[in-house]
Formats: structure tokens, C-alpha cells, sequence
């Protein structure tokens, strides 16, 4: 079988696919939604992996972080997929708020502000307007992650809180305590600036612009990204004029 044989799509890879995520307890369009989006990421893998015009493989169009390839020097893969594990046996939300934080960065009044008619199911997008110090966005999500929102938030009226408390909002001392719970499960301090520097440091190191990854966590400027990013740099490093530079031509 040729390379060109290789990229192509055969139909009953796209019949598999929607077989093996079928929920029976949502509605056939909400199934079919939940179908194009991971046909959407399939596609996009495919092509990128059979490639025939051997053409140089660039940064993704949407920034998103994905969880399940999230590896640098302040978390690595390991803990990432023990963590999620144990907390998915323990407690579904508390799995889903820690995943969502891990990719998304979210500060405290943001996460606790959510609600389900912020999220953009079709879009994979997130429109963020109560962030405090932080500057009103949009952020992507990558759609696995973003199909497992779609799934839990179904039953919801879209004035809900994504995240609800036990009357009503969540409050920010309950996350605050689902981190330290967390934070035992791998025996590593799991906080939100934390989360927000890994978050940068991951971004940075897979080529993105610093202004992309400034938007993305909401900074007023991009020396506070450059802060951020720098304190987990090896010192050798941080004296490269070529730091900040490296990164610009390889925005999508």
C-alpha cells in the first residue's frame, strides 16, 4: 500500500467511529454533534501524519492544550494520567474541574463564573467574561476534552453554572480544597499559578508565540508571560537574546 493509499478515507473508518462513541442516553443530534467533532480531529490527525507533499508540518491554527501529551519539567505525563485516573474513581466533577484547570489555566473567579451558555459546544470555544485581574477572551479546547464537556453538560439549562456548587455558584474555598486533594493523589503541590506556568512553559516549548500564549491566559502584557515563563527556564538560557525571538515564525 502506497503513501497515497495511506491518506485516504475509507467509510467505514467515519461508520467505526460514530459506532464506538454512540451515548445512547443523549439525543441522535447531540450524537451527531459529538461525531463531527471527532471526526474533525481524526481527519486533521490523518492528514498530518500522511503527508505526500512532504510539506514542513505547522503549529496548529486553534492554541489548545492537550492533556494527554502535556509533558515538561514541572509535570510530566505520568503524574498527569495517575492523577486523572485516581481522581476519576474518586469523584467525577472533581476529575472534570482538574482536567479542565490543566488545560485551560482558568483563575478562580473565571471557573467559578462559568456557565454553560459561555461554552460553544460546535466551536470547541469557551467565552470567558469574568476573569478579575485577568482580560476578558475566548479560548479553544481541545475537542476531546471539549466532546467530554459537551456529554456532562447536556443536562444542563444553559443559565447553569458549568461547575455548580451545593447552592448554587461553587464557592472558591470548595476548589480550593478539590486542589489539595489533588495535590495528595501525587504527592505535588497543585495550585492555580501552578497550573497557569505549566500551562506557559508547555505552550512555549512547543513553539508558540508568546503573544498567543499572553492571550490565551489572559495577561495584560507579555512581560508578564515572559515572567512566568522564565522561572522555569534553566538559567543557561535565560541570557539567549533568541529567547522570545525563536518562536514568532512559527505561528500558524
Amino acid at each position: 500500500m502506497n503513501q497515497a493509499e495511506n491518506g485516504k478515507v475509507r467509510k467505514h473508518e467515519l461508520v467505526n467511529l460514530f459506532l464506538r462513541n454512540f451515548d445512547p442516553k443523549l439525543r441522535f443530534g447531540d450524537n451527531l454533534i459529538a461525531w463531527i467533532v471527532i471526526t474533525v480531529t481524526f481527519l486533521r490527525e490523518k492528514f498530518m501524519l500522511n503527508n505526500d507533499l512532504n510539506l514542513p508540518i505547522l503549529l496548529p491554527q486553534v492554541l489548545t492544550v492537550d492533556v494527554m501529551t502535556l509533558d515538561n519539567r514541572l509535570i510530566d505525563q505520568a503524574e498527569i494520567r495517575t492523577l486523572l485516573f485516581r481522581l476519576r474513581a474518586r469523584n467525577y466533577l472533581h476529575y472534570l474541574i482538574i482536567k479542565f484547570l490543566v488545560c485551560t489555566g482558568l483563575s478562580l473567579p473565571e471557573l467559578t463564573h462559568l456557565k454553560i451558555a459561555d461554552f460553544s459546544p460546535e466551536r470547541n470555544l469557551f467565552k470567558l467574561k469574568n476573569g478579575g485581574r485577568l482580560r476578558r477572551r475566548k479560548i479553544f479546547l481541545e475537542p476531546n476534552l471539549a466532546l467530554e464537556l459537551y456529554r456532562y453538560s447536556s443536562e444542563f439549562l444553559p443559565t447553569d453554572y458549568l461547575f455548580p456548587g451545593r447552592y448554587g455558584k461553587l464557592r472558591t474555598r470548595t476548589i480550593q480544597k478539590i486542589l489539595k486533594n489533588a495535590s495528595l493523589l501525587i504527592s505535588k503541590e497543585i495550585h492555580i499559578p501552578f497550573l497557569r506556568d505549566v500551562i506557559a512553559l508547555e505552550l512555549f516549548k512547543k513553539g508558540f508565540p508568546v503573544w498567543e500564549i499572553q492571550e490565551f491566559l489572559g495577561h495584560r502584557t507579555t512581560r508578564s508571560t515572559k515572567q512566568r515563563i522564565l522561572l522555569h527556564i534553566p538559567v543557561e538560557e535565560r541570557t539567549d537574546p533568541r529567547l522570545f525571538n525563536r518562536n514568532k515564525n512559527q505561528a500558524a
